[in-house]
Parts: structure tokens; sequence; C-alpha cells
């Protein structure tokens, strides 16, 4: 099984005894020092909405460049730029991806480990853990408890058991 990553997606190979976690980490590193300063800040605050177009910005001025990050767009050589691998299919009893808004049950929130999500997916659906999602940022409405620069994103799985 190849895969290929940019962007806000995370992968989620279970391998059975162990998982492997694939994310693109680029954007967050980048603009690491404008990042710390949004998620300081109270989603209630003026602040924050200044800091964020400030981080915006900065994240937009060096989207699909060298020393940036990069997402697909209408750039088809975006994909020279991917993280990708393979894994032996043989091996892999499902795969999880996920947006960011997902992930941030792990990630962020951590309402678990990667396994214990895995077997949420399992069990419950791609519907449990987005509530779940839901939930927690329901429960810290000024992202206070849980800093992170929007109280709410957009939150897709796709949830596949090569098991069954």
């Amino acid at each position: 099984m190849r895969y290929l990553v940019l962007g806000d997606v995370t992968i989620v190979v279970d391998l059975g005894s162990s998982e492997r976690v694939i994310y693109d980490d680029r954007i967050e590193r980048a603009t690491e020092e404008l990042r710390r300063e949004v998620n300081s800040l109270s989603a209630d605050s003026p602040e924050k909405e200044d800091a964020l177009v400030r981080m915006k910005h900065a994240e937009l001025a060096i989207r699909n460049t060298e020393n940036g990050y990069w997402i697909s767009a209408a750039m088809p050589q975006v994909a020279d730029y991917a993280l990708v691998g393979q894994v032996a299919l043989s091996e892999v009893k499902s795969i999880s991806m996920l947006t960011d808004g997902a992930a941030r049950a792990v990630d962020i929130f951590k309402l678990g480990k990667w396994r214990d999500m895995l077997s949420l997916l399992s069990n419950e659906g791609p519907n449990a853990l987005i509530r779940r999602v839901r939930a927690t940022e329901y429960s810290d409405p000024v992202a206070k408890r849980w800093p992170r620069n929007k109280v709410s994103d957009d939150a897709t799985v796709i949830f596949c058991d090569l098991s069954v």
C-alpha cells in the first residue's frame, strides 16, 4: 500500500501490534512562533483575531514554496513535495485518513492515543470520533483548556477496515 500526504491530512495505518502515523507538520514548523502566539490567546479576545490574521498571512506567503509547506490546489507538481511511502498491504489491519479537525482528538485534546482512536473507529465508526471532537470543542468555547487557533475545525474521517 502506498500513501501520499500533504497539508492537513493525517494517515494512521493499523499494523495490529503498532500503528504508523503519517502527517505533514511543515505548516506548523514554518509558522511555529506565530502559531504559539495565536494559541496563547482566548478565542473571545480581540487580540486573537489580529494574531490569527498575521499567522494566516504568514502561512499564505510560504504556501507552495521551498521553505514552506505544500497544498495541492491546482498545481500537480506539488505532489513532488508530498510525504510518500509504503507499507506492505499484508501487514495492514486498517487505515484511517483524518483532516486536522478530526486528528485533534488525539494530537490536541488527548482524548486517547492513536490505538484508542483506531478502536473507536473500528467499534463505533467515524461519526463517534467526530461527535467526541465536537463535544470537546463545545466544552472549551474560548480555546483555553486546549489552546488552538480555531475553536472548531472541519473534521472528516475515512476508515477502511481490511481485517474483515
